[in-house]
């Protein structure tokens, strides 16, 4: 289900600022073993707040996924995109309009893994890879698109972290936005399985393709609030659904949720209220 939310839109409250990331030493700590079960979190390393404008969300089994509105994009690039890559530059899109100068972290664990493996086949049956199909392979051609399309030689950043993905991505965010805060920043996130010829190589194996992209600016009054925890010891990494998933949770319904990962647990606040527009 798409989602399209302007936070500018919702009640006005006081401005902020993103502040100082709040960072502490690991120490050990003691979890009893009902603790443990309960997924008590302990030990937050790192706290961080980000003033979001805008956010959207797009999934590959939703009713709008066929035709996702990529109108930015020159229709004869259009249709070499895969579809990762139009829901990505659909969610980015949405979260328009978009300043003339808007700097962007492009996430993605798998990055285009459908092309890419698909030109690896090709390449076992010795046929060369299309130029146009190897540009558009890399991690960080999607948000080239983007950049081209609105003429924009902002920077981008490419972040592949493995199933923390996300988290890293808003971090790396939140320190760009804390040296220049008068510069909106995009965030685009965009996830989609590998193949199954590659085995058991995410632990979120059910999650259809979708992309989330946050507009970050310091005139919002929309904050989320993102905390990194150590992992509790004596809970089995068992996260069955994606970090994004988890942060859509937190957007949708307006408050707190924890996503358990193998190195890092990560919890999402989202302080302001927001409304839907379906599109």
């Amino acid at each position: 289900m798409p989602y399209n939310i302007d936070a500018q839109k919702m009640r006005r409250g006081p401005q902020w600022a993103s502040g100082e990331v709040s960072i502490a030493a690991p120490t050990p700590i003691h979890v009893t073993s009902a603790q443990a079960a309960a997924g008590v979190l302990v030990s937050p390393v790192a706290r961080w707040n980000l003033p979001v404008r805008r956010w959207a969300y797009r999934q590959s089994d939703s009713a709008s996924a066929g035709k996702p509105d990529v109108g930015v994009i020159d229709p004869m690039l259009r249709r070499r995109l895969s579809p990762l890559a139009r829901l990505a530059l659909s969610a980015a899109v949405a979260c328009g309009p978009l300043p003339q100068a808007c700097r962007v972290v492009y996430a993605s664990q798998h990055g285009e893994i459908q092309r890419t493996t698909q030109m690896l086949e090709a390449l076992v049956r010795r046929e060369p890879p299309s130029p146009t199909a190897f540009s558009l392979s890399v991690l960080n051609a999607t948000p080239g698109v983007l950049s081209i399309a609105r003429s924009d030689h902002s920077a981008i950043n490419a972040v592949a972290a493995s199933d923390d993905t996300l988290g890293y991505a808003l971090l790396d965010a939140w320190t760009q936005h804390r040296e220049m805060p008068d510069t909106p920043l995009l965030v685009i996130h965009a996830f989609d399985a590998p193949p199954a010829c590659y085995g058991p190589t995410s632990h979120q194996p059910g999650d259809s393709a979708h992309a989330l992209a946050l507009l970050i600016a310091s005139d919002a009054t929309a904050r989320l609030t993102c905390t990194m925890h150590l992992p509790t010891k004596g809970r089995t990494y068992a996260a069955h659904h994606s970090q994004s998933s988890s942060l859509i949770t937190s957007l949708t319904g307006g408050g707190s949720d924890i996503w358990h990962g193998e190195r890092h647990d990560w919890q999402w606040e989202w302080q302001e209220e927001a409304q839907h527009a379906h599109r």
